[in-house]
């Protein structure tokens, strides 16, 4: 026999040592389907003393880790297929407000670093230029409406800082006009339920409602995971327990 007490929406059952969570933090690996295609070199028109000064610089659409792992993919949560969305989301108490004020993006050796950023409503993105080399940032959102478009010049040790970013379902793109093999992309969320892929093409998302919500999944390389269908996402039932494994999502060109 064991009691079952409710606290905090959580039932917890004395005796059988298991618990219905109410937040789970999910986790999986994107992973290349098919056999990986090579990092092509990069063909440096301008700087190219600085820009080579370390050696070649690789293109970094696909990046592919230890065991077919996608470096760079975005992957989150909303609760809504049409714009992708994470609004209509429960959120966990302690992550309501961004932990930073800002996101930052350097170009110490003409490339974007890191390549993608998550951003989310409320952060500014602050774009450095640590070389000793001048850049031209521009960005350029798909839709006008919701974030505004940019062009400017930072000389070496300057940076750009791009405020009052609103969710969107597509990616902005950043690009350089004197490195024009330059390229990058940032996503401005609405929630904190996102995580950009590691080396390994490892992600987790910590602390999501249990319940009903859509996956979405989406690479530079690729476009959204399972192509058209993939752009309204999948729809996934998050719990119950602590940690769920989403195990391997497979994306291609």
């Amino acid at each position: 026999m064991f009691r079952v007490w409710a606290l905090a929406g959580m039932l917890f059952c004395a005796g059988a040592g298991l618990a219905q969570e109410k937040w789970v933090t999910i986790k999986g690996r994107v992973v290349f389907d098919g056999n990986p295609p090579a990092a092509g070199e990069v063909n440096v028109t301008a700087d190219q003393a600085h820009c080579l000064e370390k050696g070649k610089l690789l293109n970094e659409t696909w990046v592919i880790g230890p065991n077919k792992g996608v470096k760079n993919v975005f992957v989150w949560l909303a609760s809504d297929e049409k714009t992708a969305s994470g609004q209509g989301l429960a959120v966990h108490p302690s992550l309501v407000k961004p932990v930073t004020e800002t996101v930052e993006v350097d170009q110490p050796r003409c490339g974007f670093v890191p390549h993608v950023v998550a951003v989310r409503e409320g952060q500014q993105l602050v774009i450095k230029n640590s070389s000793p080399v001048t850049h031209n940032v521009r960005w350029e959102p798909a839709n006008t409406i919701k974030n505004k478009s940019g062009n400017e010049t930072v000389v070496s040790s300057k940076q750009v800082v791009i405020k009052d970013l609103k969710q969107d379902r597509l990616a902005i793109s950043i690009a350089c006009s004197i490195h024009p093999w330059m390229k990058g992309y940032f996503r401005v969320f609405d929630s904190p339920y996102f995580d950009v892929t590691k080396d390994d093409g490892s992600f987790e998302i910590k602390l999501a409602p249990a319940g009903k919500c859509r996956l979405f999944v989406w690479h530079e390389g690729s476009g959204w995971k399972d192509g058209v269908k993939g752009k309204n996402g999948e729809e996934i039932t998050v719990g119950p327990g602590a940690m769920q494994d989403l195990g391997e999502l497979k994306i291609k060109p």
